[in-house]
């Protein structure tokens, strides 16, 4: 889904589509295209003799539910801060000039670039939780698509604990993927009918874990500094005697991860016994999966928190 071709900008203009704390691009869309009718046009308008054509022009026509301080319009950095999953992904593009080049590639239209090229295999589904989606309607008026729950190795709610739907319980329904050529807004029934009011609590610790860790990567004011964390995996690695090299990683901590995950858990959240090499570590530029460090860190130390919190230097 090209955002550039989903945005008619004088309906923006007119309607001051409202957005949503934590909402995705893809609502946003979704919603905008029911509300307008409109999604396959992009047109160009004059605003203080400057030409609006692309996302982060488009976006500078819509109201948030609560504006910046000192704001009259969503600026570029809002909309990538509140409405995008860049700030979960940039804390590991360890290049700045890749930071920069992703930035520009999302505000040019290409929303979802990070998660394919750092998680190819990362569920194109997308998945609500029951309980936001009530609680959603009760606040707002209507349920809309949260972008925490989109990111990797998120299956159960970071909030509420329970497991994340992407569809329907009953008849097995896709409810929406990320690629849809036309978005759909967050649905309270399937296509046929059945309710996807359907709280199933989570028991699996390290499943919450994971949602809570990514919702506080996605939310943290500062980027986290790689070479801190660089750091304190290698403490970790000397002190368990672990090899760098990529024979090890494939199988001693693989075979770890499953004594301490268990198979089921690294499967439902896609982490395979080749997923645990850690480049970056070994002195490779390339694109980070957070969700894989993610894991580490909740091997090491319980937590990313906890792990963030160390000091490198008295782990020797």
């Amino acid at each position: 889904m090209k955002i550039n071709q989903l945005l008619g900008i004088e309906e923006f203009h007119r309607m001051k589509l409202k957005l949503y704390p934590d909402e995705s691009v893809y609502s946003i869309c979704a919603r905008y295209y029911l509300y307008s009718g409109h999604f396959a046009r992009l047109v160009k308008i004059t605003r203080n003799n400057k030409l609006y054509l692309s996302l982060q022009n488009a976006f500078l026509l819509m109201s948030p539910v609560s504006l910046p301080v000192g704001s009259r319009w969503v600026r570029d950095s809002y909309f990538l801060e509140k409405h995008c999953t860049y700030p979960y992904f940039s804390h590991f593009i360890v290049n700045p000039a890749q930071r920069k080049r992703f930035k520009h590639l999302i505000l040019s239209g290409d929303p979802y670039v990070l998660e394919r090229r750092v998680h190819p295999d990362h569920s194109r589904k997308l998945r609500l939780c029951p309980i936001c989606m009530d609680e959603d309607v009760n606040k707002y008026g209507e349920p809309y698509w949260h972008r925490s729950h989109q990111l990797p190795g998120s299956i159960v709610c970071h909030i509420h604990n329970v497991s994340l739907v992407s569809e329907c319980p009953v008849c097995k329904e896709s409810l929406a993927e990320r690629n849809d050529n036309i978005p759909k807004v967050l649905p309270l029934f399937c296509s046929r009918g059945h309710s996807l009011h359907c709280p199933y609590s989570n028991t699996n610790k390290d499943l919450f874990t994971i949602a809570h860790n990514n919702w506080l990567l996605l939310h943290m004011p500062r980027a986290i500094r790689f070479t801190k964390i660089r750091k304190t995996m290698f403490c970790f690695f000397d002190r368990d005697k672990v090899k760098k090299n990529d024979s090890f990683y494939t199988t001693t901590m693989y075979s770890r991860f499953l004594s301490r995950f268990g198979e089921e858990m690294l499967s439902q959240i896609g982490v395979s016994n080749k997923d645990i090499v850690l480049p970056s570590l070994l002195g490779e530029e390339t694109l980070i999966n957070p969700l894989i460090y993610i894991i580490y860190m909740i091997y090491f130390s319980d937590s990313a928190v906890n792990f963030l919190k160390l000091n490198p230097l008295s782990n020797n």
